[in-house]
């Protein structure tokens, strides 16, 4: 560090503000409410649950409708985004009609019979549509629920609230002094609910989100 030709502190606290967002990421969607954690989307208490125990893209299509319309019958209020893990969203897209056409079409001027919507080939954004909802697609998304499965969340995401301070960093060069080494630190404060409305929110599990073949 005190040798580089440029401010090789900025590459780290970079790398770790990037390792902070995520850790950030995965306590909202799967926090334990325990050791430190907030308690996350998918543990939150009330919330509504839907179970998916067959094995086509087809046979899913309409267990997402069930999620979306539990959140209207349940909130009043309609739902906002459905998230899933990458491998899901790939497993959307890998789905075939009986001419082998992809039933999830790039843009929206696809065929009238289109499944959804491929808006964009991203890990962390909007990604495309099901249902007329945003897909999001979010690798944080746990793959190990039961044995090897992930889940769909379908959320009005503005139920749930998330409360973070500015990101902090320091440079502590006591800490290692005798080894001259130097910690370099990120740190920050958050509060989350997904209780405020639970009603708000549905998880889509079971056996048919095991890991997917293509």
């Amino acid at each position: 560090m005190e040798q580089s030709p440029f401010n090789f502190d900025q590459v780290v606290f970079a790398d770790l503000a990037a390792d902070y967002a995520t850790r950030v990421n995965v306590q909202v969607l799967n926090g334990s409410d325990s050791s430190g954690q907030v308690k996350g989307i998918l543990n939150a208490s009330g919330i509504n649950t839907v179970s998916f125990t067959g094995t086509t893209q087809a046979a899913l299509y309409p267990k997402i409708a069930d999620a979306i319309q539990k959140i209207h019958t349940n909130r009043f209020l309609s739902p906002t985004v459905l998230v899933m893990h990458p491998r899901r969203w790939a497993w959307f897209l890998s789905a075939l009609d009986s001419q082998n056409r992809p039933l999830v079409v790039p843009n929206a001027g696809g065929p009238m019979n289109a499944m959804g919507n491929l808006d964009a080939v991203a890990s962390q954004q909007v990604v495309g549509q099901l249902q007329g909802l945003p897909v999001v697609t979010d690798p944080s998304i746990p793959t190990s629920l039961g044995t090897n499965e992930d889940t769909i969340i379908a959320m009005r995401a503005s139920d749930c609230i998330l409360y973070e301070s500015a990101l902090r960093t320091r440079v502590l060069p006591d800490v290692g002094s005798g080894q001259l080494t130097v910690r370099l630190q990120v740190y920050g404060y958050l509060a989350f609910t997904a209780e405020r409305y639970p009603a708000g929110v549905t998880k889509v599990t079971g056996s048919g989100l095991t890991t997917p073949s293509f």
